[in-house]
């Protein structure tokens, strides 16, 4: 039997003033109840592109829209292939859907630093993408054209 093939997701670093936005999922397993992880969600058959889904999940979870700067890489967490991208809010006026976010919190790089080293991050590669995002786009955050 081949392994199963799970639907990818697709996820957002965002920032705003120098902190990312994580969020809290209603999750169901146990050991990742309560932890912090990227917005995003599953890429639905109806999507015409991994951006599209991106840009629809985020509407649906926060009621944001965003400017996309551009990709960033491709971890697996449970056998799914998680797509990230590096974004930036067009407005923080936004609404939390709590069918599926149970919080969402800005957090500056060192929090975030600090929540992966105790195991509060939900899948564990969320700091490596804010890093990637930064060392792929941060000249351009910096200087204003992002």
């Amino acid at each position: 039997m081949g392994a199963i093939v799970r639907s990818p997701a697709v996820r957002a670093v965002l920032l705003h003033e120098n902190r990312f936005l994580l969020v809290q999922h209603h999750n169901y397993l146990p050991e990742t109840i309560g932890k912090w992880g990227l917005p995003g969600g599953r890429v639905e058959a109806s999507d015409p592109s991994l951006v599209a889904a991106l840009h629809r999940e985020l509407y649906e979870e926060l009621a944001m829209t965003v400017d996309i700067i551009g990709f960033v890489a491709m971890y697996t967490y449970r056998g799914r292939a998680h797509h990230i991208y590096f974004a930036r809010p067009r407005t923080l006026n936004f609404r939390i859907d709590h069918n599926e976010i149970l919080n969402i919190r800005w957090w500056t790089l060192a929090e975030v630093m600090q929540c992966h080293a105790s195991g509060k991050l939900h899948t564990g590669f969320e700091l490596a993408a804010i890093r990637a995002s930064l060392a792929r786009y941060g000249d351009r955050v910096r200087s204003g054209t992002a």
